[in-house]
């Protein structure tokens, strides 16, 4: 893995990660976007799967988490949709790096024309230098919301996307810090796993999720299995600042999936 060859770098935000006690992590979004603005001068490209637009909503009415239908998880989407990007805005307007918002749903992946469409405008943003901040649509799209897994938190949405932008490298900032050989919020036994080459043989017992987040461990399997066939490294991180200048400078905290 030569950081030198990573050009073009999809970033995935989980909700654990982006939402900090119930509120926008502002110092992470900050860091971030202090770092993609400077390395988007230097050539980089990056697009952001941010996750965090139900989370917001709910924290702006007031409201708890916990076993809300799905018409109720939609509508807070509706509310906290337009604050996500508000908040990201804040922070990258203040290192003068103009954002873009894009709100997929599966069958934009799946139909041969708007899969074409979305590659184009992705191109044509990248092209500009523009930073494109992309999330699922959860006000019409209510897969991620049935929990029937297609974009589980944005995990498979990133990975599928990396395929398709043919990224260099696809990095997913997670509150758990990469892949441990157990639960580490569970067992004082848990060891970081640095390398991953092949899934298959991967037996972690990462059963935590967050209570915002519906991404566990199961669902960064199936998109670094996405990401490995693709031959798109994968590195699982924490929500460090300067994680992104680490990275590229070849100092990674965290798992690497990578063939």
């Amino acid at each position: 893995m030569n950081p030198k060859n990573f050009n073009r770098i999809v970033v995935k935000l989980g909700t654990s990660s982006i939402m900090h006690n119930n509120k926008f992590n502002v110092e992470l979004a900050d860091s971030l976007a202090r770092d993609v603005s400077s390395l988007t001068r230097q050539g980089k490209q990056f697009i952001f799967v941010s996750s965090g637009a139900i989370g917001l909503g709910l924290e702006r009415m007031h409201l708890a988490c916990n076993g809300l239908p799905v018409e109720m998880q939609q509508a807070m989407a509706a509310v906290g949709q337009s604050q996500l990007m508000h908040e990201y805005e804040k922070a990258f307007s203040k290192y003068n790096q103009v954002i873009a918002q894009v709100l997929l749903t599966q069958e934009n992946l799946e139909n041969r024309k708007s899969l074409e469409n979305l590659q184009n405008t992705l191109e044509k943003l990248l092209e500009l230098n523009i930073v494109p901040i992309i999330n699922e649509n959860d006000a019409v799209a209510t897969e991620e919301l049935a929990f029937e897994k297609q974009f589980s938190d944005n995990d498979l949405l990133a990975a599928k996307l990396a395929k398709h932008v043919k990224a260099d490298l696809l990095v997913m900032v997670s509150s758990v810090g990469g892949l441990f050989s157990k639960n580490p919020e569970r067992s004082g036994k848990a060891v970081l796993i640095e390398r991953v080459s092949d899934t298959s043989k991967v037996k972690a017992e990462i059963g935590g999720k967050s209570l915002l987040g519906k991404g566990g461990f199961e669902t960064k399997l199936e998109a670094a299995d996405i990401a490995l066939k693709s031959k798109i490294p994968l590195i699982v991180t924490g929500p460090k600042p300067g994680l992104l200048g680490k990275i590229l400078n070849g100092k990674i905290e965290g798992t690497v999936f990578e063939k």
